[in-house]
């Protein structure tokens, strides 16, 4: 009688599956590294395109540079507070939202804390809330804290 098993059909299939498996995972690690590859030499090539532009237009750049950079910032705070102000559905829009300190024209400032009007009767820092002593106002219109 032999004593020798043979393998059996499941261990074969079981072997074949990790054999195929191995060759998949080396085929996308080499697959990821050629984009990465290529994704490196594009970026070389574009930022390399772009510094010979600036060093060309160096000039220009800086004639024109700070209106640009100012005009952007600009179009940045507007986009940044229009993304808080309905991505975190604000009760209080944050461009009519006061801090404490900051320079600010005279008339009514409600406190988000108790709801408190603080009146301002001439242009000056602000001052914390005259009942609780928060220190962000608000020159919203609808009330903060309803009760309803």
């Amino acid at each position: 009688m032999n004593s020798m098993k043979k393998d059996s059909p499941k261990e074969a299939d079981d072997s074949n599956l990790v054999e195929e498996a191995r060759k998949t995972l080396i085929g996308a690690k080499d697959w990821f590294l050629e984009d990465v590859a290529l994704m490196t030499a594009y970026w070389h090539d574009k930022m390399g395109y772009t510094e010979a532009w600036v060093d060309a237009n160096w000039h220009y750049v800086l004639d024109e540079g700070h209106e640009l950079v100012d005009e952007l910032d600009e179009k940045e705070d507007v986009a940044l507070l229009w993304l808080i102000n309905h991505a975190n559905n604000n009760p209080v829009p944050l461009e009519e939202c006061h801090v404490v300190g900051a320079e600010v024209e005279p008339g009514s400032y409600r406190c988000m804390s108790c709801g408190h009007d603080n009146v301002i009767e001439t242009k000056q820092a602000l001052a914390p809330c005259e009942i609780c002593h928060y220190g962000l106002m608000s020159t919203h219109d609808e009330q903060i804290n309803k009760t309803e």
